[in-house]
């Protein structure tokens, strides 16, 4: 039986799953939706890459890029299933630069 936690590309799904969260302490709810998704979708790549570097996996080609792409595709869905409607967006709007200055 293999542990799933021994597995680069399952770890590439759980973080991308939470990685919207995070995303949305810097993403800003008056940046454009192409904005948006760029920010989310890159943000999502560098978490694939960081682990992927992290689980000592970049030299297999197959596995950095299934992992890369897991964390993107996970966050998405995650976000636009869950995230979106769980609070993601007040946490957006909480720490806008307007929002943290007072104004």
């Amino acid at each position: 039986m293999t542990n799933i936690l021994n597995d680069t590309e399952a770890w590439g799904l759980l973080l991308g799953a939470i990685t919207p969260w995070a995303t949305a302490l810097i993403q800003q709810p008056q940046w454009t939706k192409p904005v948006r998704a760029l920010v989310g979708a890159v943000a999502s790549a560098i978490v694939g890459i960081i682990t992927v570097l992290a689980r000592g996996d970049i030299a297999h080609a197959q596995t950095a890029l299934t992992t890369v792409a897991l964390a993107i595709v996970a966050s998405k869905t995650f976000y636009d299933g869950l995230w979106q409607h769980a609070g993601a967006g007040a946490l957006e709007r909480a720490t806008a630069p307007d929002r943290r200055s007072g104004w």
